[in-house]
């Protein structure tokens, strides 16, 4: 591997933006590859069989795009393909998931009471659990599966009124009031992050995947000696199927018109 190769990112569509965004202000100098697979959006609804086969294919694409890194900016795909593609792909590229880092976060800041809102296929996948008894943390979680709010905001409905209904039936659960955090168990979340502050009334401390991810690769980079020194190629965003919305969410992003490349794979 070396220094100017870009970094892959792959998401279901949107959402990931939100993890390129935080890598692009974390690592100025590199160069990002991302792709959302808007034809199959959303994953949280999808069998992990379907998920697993969808990100082999997104992972084989970047690979031929020679990145030296690839970011899985999904929580159901880090939830369910991850370990797959690691045993898969090992020999030819590092694959580096949103959850782990933002776990090791929570431990360590003792954080005791966490509400997790995320995809069907992340809660019933366990994960969370999972990695918090793998490090011996006292945590008390409660996880509830919000299967409708990624499709809304990959759909552009976040500002709807009919959004604001099912957002507030998901946040008004009981479980979540002797919560100190929520974590924001989905990339596509931190979209609306100040909906759900609000909810709270600011009591809680909203947490999501980007920012644990990456310190997480910025510190796995600079190990590697594989932080690039200066940026050689703009960012390229590839999507299964074009996306009015993904369009309209790089501009807000990125503050400029992006080209976005459909690209079926």
């Amino acid at each position: 591997m070396q220094k100017n190769q870009a970094i892959g990112i792959f998401d279901s569509g949107i959402g990931g933006l939100t993890v390129a965004k935080s890598l692009s202000e974390e690592l100025p100098n590199e160069q990002f590859i991302y792709f959302g697979d808007t034809a199959h959006m959303p994953y949280g609804d999808k069998s992990s069989q379907e998920i697993i086969e969808y990100s082999k294919k997104i992972v084989e694409f970047l690979i031929s795009k020679n990145v030296k890194l690839i970011v899985i900016a999904c929580n159901s795909a880090s939830s369910v393909a991850a370990s797959v593609l690691r045993a898969q792909y090992f020999r030819q590229v590092e694959i580096i998931g949103v959850i782990r880092p933002i776990i090791k976060m929570c431990i360590e800041k003792h954080l005791k009471k966490i509400g997790i809102i995320a995809t069907k296929a992340t809660v019933e996948s366990q994960i969370y659990l999972d990695i918090i008894k793998e490090y011996n943390a006292d945590i008390d979680v409660y996880q509830k599966a919000t299967p409708l709010l990624a499709p809304m905001i990959e759909s552009g409905q976040q500002e709807s009124e009919a959004f604001n209904h099912v957002l507030e039936d998901y946040l008004k659960d009981e479980q979540f009031r002797d919560k100190e955090a929520i974590l924001l168990a989905c990339t596509h979340y931190p979209i609306i992050k100040q909906e759900i502050d609000d909810f709270f009334n600011h009591k809680k401390i909203i947490l999501d995947n980007a920012k644990p991810l990456a310190n997480e690769i910025k510190k796995y980079l600079t190990e590697k000696n594989l932080l690039a020194d200066i940026k050689t190629k703009p960012n390229e965003f590839y999507v299964s199927r074009y996306s009015e919305v993904f369009q309209k969410t790089t501009k807000t992003f990125y503050n400029q018109s992006i080209q976005i490349i459909e690209k079926k794979v």
